[in-house]
């Protein structure tokens, strides 16, 4: 995200939406009932007996603040092949079977184990409800761990439905375990608002965005089903990252966010009229702080259209702060409270301290609005969430507990995750003119947002093929693809498919040119994909050291951006603190046009950091091999070698990173200088010092005959002075 909200004097940012209804809206994805076309075969039903739901709420005793709310029970479903039934369908088979628990007012499947063979879908469908489920699934899920969650619907029925490609054999359910939760609590009932005292907030038109936020969030723990509060949040960069705040008593590990629903407008009406609400299921633990209670979740699945994200501030209120609350009393239809802060240090645990205490002047909480957010009237931002309390309807005047925001976003980390939103690390590349460079490989990790679209530039050789493989959910977000010959224009191709997964394939009809792919959001406000990117790259006519380019003394110019990596590798002789990798190298053969020593030179003369290094032949050991050479700069290169005139050496360009670029080759040749003993490159008295020394031998030999004697004496007094 290249865009940046400046932040209030408060030390946080302003709410903003409402998020806007897409221009197109994304088809809901079908069960694989519906996608085979058998909705008109009514599967097999498993009964299971009532649960004695009274002894249930008992145990759960009087619903306060410091703990969500328990509604239903997960208990063994005995499953097996003979309790479905088989139907053909194209391409296979499928399997399904409805499971229906007796007296339960809502329902949930529950898998571990979950093993599907390529090919294989499996659905857990809540058939009375919309959404009907959360996904279609393969392998072992989306969570890669063989669990995996129905959607919590106001039904006592479920369904499984798995799909099996013709060929495949199927003799047994492909997971070890299934529960379904019993639900013995109504948490989808929109008679009342909570308790009777409790405020209707669509009866105050101020407090709007604010309940656009407020979800009711279920989640499973320890074999039961839960319900707290929570609200969405805002980056300091207003860019649509679906995080949520709630307690951290409510979710605390990331295998009970994987479990978790939110239920978007589960409201009423000021005049009368109900709203089932929009539920969005799954989500990954961002940072949770136990010092005050705090949970920052980021919500896996797509966002309604409509909903808000509240701005927060990392200061503390003071002391009689006019405040609002808006939450979720029982796990009932949406309320609102109105009260002030009347301390700040309140009974919620350890340290003292950590919690602002809350007495309301209208309306109250219950359970089930643990993780609400508190507001400030004046700003209408958060700073806490609802950590403990005495409010009830048998007690409107107990004071609530809220956890200090503040401490969660300046001591528990909050900061850092809430300044730009969660991304990936080929940023910046929103744009066209910003475009990633991409090789042949594999990326993961990526993340796409509807305000914040990625940018990709791929060479492509001439008549070569351009594949890409991008796997996502498309649950989570509609990803489509487009590729462009060049920034503007009409896209050259489009992949537009409502399914998880895409594919790309494009010939490039004309010569290597560098084509631009776009991925983005067609709706919904972020997903995550990776990509597996392949396009055969025609290198240069100088590839490898089976095609050199002949040169001789002078500058030639180089481009490496479409030349492939080839062997041999470097010796560790050639480390220079930056490894021996050589990649996207270029070779040349040098023909030496004296006796001497030769030269191959990039020294400030490149695009990139260029390793230079030398062979006798294609099979030879390196013989001369340069990094970052002395004195030249941007890391360019320069080697020395002994040659001979007439010889052939082979003299590879390439780098010790991925970078390509430009530059010039320089090669150059100087002679013998046979009377500089000393390598001074100036012949003297000093070299004519080890001449006399070496007398009689054949130690300071010029004239190669093996023996130092008067004709050496006059070669060097010959040659007195600059070596040429």
């Amino acid at each position: 995200m290249s865009s940046f909200h400046t932040v209030n004097a408060d030390g946080g940012p302003d709410g903003h939406g409402p998020l806007p209804t897409p221009a197109v809206e994304k088809p809901a994805e079908p069960t694989l009932t519906e996608r085979y076309g058998v909705w008109f075969v009514p599967p097999p039903e498993m009964i299971l007996p009532e649960m004695e739901t009274q002894k249930f709420i008992n145990e759960d005793g009087p619903l306060d603040q410091g703990s969500p709310v328990r509604f239903s029970i997960e208990r063994s479903v005995d499953l097996t092949l003979a309790d479905g039934q088989w139907v053909e369908v194209a391409g296979g088979r499928l399997w399904r079977v409805d499971i229906t628990m007796t007296g339960a007012v809502n329902s949930r499947l529950h898998i571990t184990g979950l093993a599907l063979a390529h090919g294989q879908e499996l659905a857990l469908v809540s058939p009375d409800f919309d959404p009907t489920m959360s996904g279609v699934l393969s392998g072992t899920g989306d969570f890669g761990n063989g669990e995996a969650f129905g959607i919590c619907g106001p039904s006592p029925r479920t369904r499984i439905e798995w799909f099996v490609p013709t060929g495949q054999s199927a003799k047994q359910l492909p997971f070890t375990e299934i529960v379904n939760a019993y639900g013995y609590r109504d948490i989808f009932g929109l008679s009342q608002f909570g308790g009777t005292c409790s405020l209707n907030p669509a009866c105050y038109a101020a407090w709007l965005n604010e309940s656009n936020a407020t979800c009711k969030m279920t989640f499973t723990q320890g074999g039961a089903g839960y319900l707290c509060s929570a609200q969405l949040v805002a980056t300091t960069a207003a860019d649509e990252t679906p995080y949520i705040a709630t307690a951290n008593h409510c979710i605390s590990t990331q295998t009970v966010a994987n479990s978790a629903q939110f239920i978007f407008f589960f409201r009423s009406a000021c005049t009368g009229g109900n709203s089932a609400g929009t539920t969005v299921s799954g989500a990954d633990l961002t940072l949770t702080y136990l010092a005050s209670d705090s949970t920052l979740l980021m919500i896996r699945g797509a966002l309604p259209a409509g909903v808000y994200w509240v701005g927060w501030s990392n200061t503390n209120p003071a002391v009689s702060t006019a405040s609002t609350c808006l939450h979720h009393p029982s796990g009932t239809a949406q309320a609102i409270s109105f009260g002030s802060k009347n301390a700040s240090s309140f009974n919620c645990g350890s340290p003292t301290g950590n919690w602002n205490s809350v007495s309301w002047t209208n309306g109250i909480t219950e359970g089930g609005s643990s993780g609400s957010a508190i507001y400030q009237n004046s700003t209408h931002k958060l700073y806490g969430t609802l950590t403990c309390g005495a409010s009830a309807c048998s007690n409107p005047g107990g004071d609530d507990g809220y956890g200090r925001w503040d401490l969660a976003v300046n001591n528990g980390g909050f900061a850092a995750k809430l300044a730009v939103g969660a991304d990936d690390t080929l940023e910046q590349n929103d744009t066209c003119a910003t475009a990633w460079p991409l090789a042949a490989g594999t990326y993961s990790g990526l993340v796409v947002k509807r305000l914040d679209e990625d940018w990709y530039a791929i060479t492509v050789g001439a008549g070569a093929t351009l594949s890409g493989t991008f796997t996502y959910t498309h649950a989570n977000g509609d990803i489509d693809l487009e590729l462009y010959s060049s920034c503007g224009g009409t896209p050259v191709l489009i992949r537009n498919g409502n399914v998880n997964n895409e594919t790309l394939s494009y010939v490039n009809p004309g010569a290597t040119a560098v084509f631009y792919l776009r991925v983005f959001l067609a709706t919904d406000t972020r997903n995550e994909y990776s990509m597996v990117i392949s396009v055969p790259i025609t290198g240069p006519a100088n590839d490898n050291c089976g095609t050199p380019t002949a040169i001789g003394n002078g500058g030639i110019a180089f481009n490496t951006a479409t030349a492939t990596n080839s062997t041999p590798s470097l010796p560790t002789s050639c480390d220079e603190g930056f490894g021996i990798a050589m990649n996207n190298d270029l070779w040349y053969a040098y023909t030496a046009v004296c006796t001497g020593t030769a030269t191959a030179s990039t020294c400030g003369a490149a695009t990139f950091d260029t390793r230079i290094a030398v062979y006798s032949s294609c099979s030879s050991a390196v013989i001369a091999c340069s990094d970052n050479a002395s004195g030249c700069t941007a890391n360019t290169s320069k080697a020395s070698w002994s040659v001979t005139a007439g010889s052939v050496s082979y003299v590879r360009i390439g780098s010790t990173t991925a970078a390509t670029g430009t530059g010039t080759l320089t090669l150059s040749c100087a002679l013998a200088c046979v009377a500089d003993r000393n390598g001074d490159r100036i012949v003297d008295g000093a070299d004519l010092a080890v001449l006399i020394a070496a007398w009689a031998t054949s130690d300071a030999d010029l004239n190669g005959d093996f023996y130092t004697d008067g004709a050496d004496l006059a070669i060097m007094l010959g040659s007195f002075g600059p070596c040429p």
